[in-house]
């Protein structure tokens, strides 16, 4: 764990992440830095960060790690001022909740050691004094590996987010911003279209006093920061669209059925839906002993993309890798320790399909 953080955006997100560093007792130091004066004051004052600094460029200056928790359509406009000012061999995450332009500014900035990250764990409240130590705890954090991610950069931030409690998976930019629009801004977008629906039915105390849980649950995250939203929806923009587009597909064809009375294809879509739903939620973490795997692997790009690509396609979560280059050149032995052994047994056989010829050993605790 890197012993110098900066976190540059010392508000909800940033400042967890702060005081989830503190509360895990590592020797780090945490300097913030936060365009909000106010907010790094109440970052110091709670104790989140060790210093703050007067500038993001003081703050990253001689930082191991640096994690850019600022709104995500800033992200890009950080990583091109601040390429100068962050040590060449510091790591450098951040974690938009959109990510193909974040990666493609992050990687022209800082080159390998950018590895781009997004905890999937939030609040409808926002700022620092909605943050929380444990706000991670068992939220998946999603890395977004490229074939130029360095192997010390994809292991740095991926002990980043265990470290606060979170499951780190390894997805491609590109499939997590088509994830995300379905599964966080699609939802956020539906919740906040439901509501203003059911504000034009009646007088405001009415629709209170009427409200059934069930509306409350759905309808929760409406209270969202939406000037938030707005940069996260500007930044995943083609990805939501198409998301929206299939939503209204659906619904069209909802109202189809009841406008034709198909009750019976209705109860099968509900049914289907209802199934869905408690299977999506009843899949098992894949977490256990520890297993490790070794590859050898040509000297390539693409190829930590591809690994733990597939890893996060199955759900395997690398707890730990490294690339053991050989002295002949050309090729190297990709070493990965992966949580659980029925895990590691189905990555062992989707890297067979793509060409690599995988051993399992036992755990080597330098790895």
């Amino acid at each position: 764990m890197a012993e110098h953080v900066a976190v540059v955006g010392t508000g909800l997100i940033g400042g967890s992440i702060a005081l989830g560093l503190r509360r895990s007792g590592a020797a780090v130091s945490v300097v913030g830095y936060d365009n909000d004066p106010a907010a790094m004051k109440a970052a110091l004052d709670i104790g989140a960060v060790s210093a703050v600094a007067a500038s993001a460029e003081e703050a990253v200056s001689g930082a191991d790690l640096v994690v850019l928790a600022m709104p995500v359509d800033q992200i890009p406009v950080a990583c091109d001022a601040l390429a100068g000012a962050v040590a060449d061999d510091a790591i450098v995450t951040d974690v938009g909740s959109a990510k193909v332009d974040v990666v493609a500014h992050g990687e022209a900035a800082f080159g390998g050691r950018f590895a781009g990250g997004h905890p999937m764990a939030g609040s409808e409240r926002h700022g620092i004094g909605a943050a929380e130590a444990q706000l991670f705890d068992s939220a998946w954090w999603i890395l977004t590996p490229t074939q130029r991610t360095w192997p010390a950069a994809y292991r740095g931030t991926a002990r980043l987010a265990a470290r606060l409690g979170a499951k780190p998976v390894a997805v491609d930019p590109s499939v997590h911003d088509t994830l995300v629009a379905r599964l966080s801004h699609l939802p956020q977008l539906t919740a906040s279209a439901l509501v203003t629906t059911a504000a034009t039915a009646g007088d405001r105390d009415a629709l209170l006093g009427l409200a059934a849980g069930g509306f409350r649950d759905v309808t929760r995250i409406a209270a969202s920061n939406p000037d938030l939203w707005i940069a996260i929806l500007r930044s995943n923009r083609e990805a939501v669209l198409e998301a929206l587009g299939a939503l209204r597909g659906r619904l069209a064809w909802l109202g189809g059925m009841i406008e034709a009375g198909d009750w019976a294809q209705l109860r099968e879509f509900l049914d289907a839906a209802r199934r869905a739903r408690l299977d999506l939620f009843a899949k098992p973490t894949f977490a256990g002993t520890p297993v490790a795997l070794s590859t050898m692997i040509p000297d390539r790009p693409g190829v930590l993309a591809e690994v733990t690509t597939a890893a996060g396609e199955l759900g395997a979560n690398i707890e730990d890798l490294r690339i053991v280059h050989s002295s002949e050149g050309g090729k190297g032995r990709l070493e990965l320790i992966v949580a659980g052994a029925d895990a590691a047994e189905r990555l062992s056989s989707a890297l067979a399909t793509l060409g690599y010829r995988v051993e399992r050993s036992g755990v080597d605790k330098d790895v």
